[in-house]
């Protein structure tokens, strides 16, 4: 049985220096030809939701792309990013909150994957994000946490079969409060899969050619929000010995006001703010990365750039790229692309009476920037 479909529109929905996604909720089956500048293809769409990406385009241009399809044309406008000073060093992938061990979605509950398909709907997307990070380069994989569903044996088990699958890619994993929330076994594996990928429970990081990449543990158990007094000693020391940029990868938001703004609690303001500002007193040009909210946003706290990616499970289902140059980083938010994935995610995208599928997006230019060292 097919999934019913919510339609998101035709849509540019990444930019990079040098390339574009392009993803809708709904096209007929058919031919799709797609015309940039000189560039000209054609793909074979099997109808229903689905993405394609331009490659080799002019960075920092504004691009005009005309599509055709049976029935339909339509031309969309888009500028590619520039790139970061510098020569390109090296490339990192994040998802988050995989929730592996799901079995359902929406407020209520009460949203199913009724299509049939023998994996279920979180692992198949899971592993989707996964891949296509992979083959966009990624040298480096991290997982902001929630990748269990509950603290469960056999979700953690999910978890590891996952990262077994990532072949020797080095991978970053750190817990999320779905992990902590007591509901099974009442404490996480140390390790997950036959690697034995270790689950951080303070701060660790990886140096790869241009970035320290910082890795820390948040979560407060039994409880959804999060704290930074535990690991930010560890962190900032971290940054402070750092031969050269960093990036931070945690669960919980940062929350930038006193009095929330919006479901669900992260790191709360105060402490927020006071980390944040000795971060950027030791680390100016830092990037800190967040899951946990589900949704796609970026900010600045005074140098430092603040983001926050979607899940890998619900709409609009992402994961995100950074690509490291010797003058600063880009970040690219791409949509799963998987059939079998983004036809879920469109049809999750109807939680919350509809309006989760314009409140989880994101503008573009936060989803996909450029950050500067300098």
């Amino acid at each position: 049985m097919r999934l019913p479909l919510a339609s998101s529109p035709l849509q540019v929905w990444a930019v990079e220096d040098t390339s574009i996604q392009i993803t809708w909720g709904s096209l007929p089956t058919g031919a799709v030809e797609v015309r940039t500048g000189d560039h000209h293809h054609t793909v074979e769409h099997p109808g229903g939701p689905g993405s394609l990406n331009l490659h080799n385009l002019e960075p920092d241009h504004r691009h005009r792309i005309d599509l055709k399809w049976p029935q339909g044309r339509a031309q969309l406008i888009a500028r590619t990013l520039p790139p970061p000073p510098g020569r390109p060093l090296s490339r990192i992938a994040t998802v988050s909150d995989l929730h592996l061990g799901a079995s359902y979605w929406g407020a209520s509950k009460r949203m199913l994957d009724r299509s049939g398909h023998e994996v279920p709907f979180a692992v198949r997307c899971a592993r989707a994000a996964v891949s296509e990070a992979i083959r966009w380069g990624a040298e480096l994989l991290v997982i902001k946490g929630d990748a269990a569903h509950h603290e469960h044996d056999e979700h953690f088990d999910l978890v590891g079969d996952l990262v077994d699958g990532t072949g020797d890619l080095p991978v970053l994993l750190i817990p999320g409060n779905h992990d902590v929330d007591g509901r099974g076994r009442g404490s996480i594996p140390a390790k997950v899969g036959a690697r034995g990928v270790p689950i951080i429970r303070h701060a660790a990081s990886v140096d790869l050619a241009g970035l320290r990449v910082i890795a820390a543990d948040t979560t407060v158990p039994g409880q959804g929000h999060g704290s930074i007094d535990r690991v930010g000693d560890d962190i900032l020391e971290l940054a402070e010995l750092s031969p050269g940029p960093v990036m931070v990868g945690i669960h919980h938001q940062f929350q930038a006001r006193r009095f929330p703004t919006h479901y669900p609690l992260g790191v709360r303001a105060p402490a927020s703010n006071r980390f944040l500002d000795e971060l950027a007193s030791i680390a100016p040009t830092a990037l800190v990365t967040s899951g946990h909210t589900h949704r796609n946003r970026a900010r600045r706290h005074g140098p430092l750039k603040i983001s926050e990616v979607a899940s890998t499970r619900d709409w609009p289902g992402v994961w995100a790229g950074y690509t490291v140059h010797e003058g600063g980083i880009r970040q690219v938010i791409r949509r799963v692309a998987a059939a079998d994935a983004i036809s879920w995610h469109e049809y999750s995208s109807r939680a919350l009476l509809g309006l989760w599928e314009h409140w989880a997006v994101g503008p573009l230019n936060q989803r996909c920037f450029v950050h500067r060292w300098g």
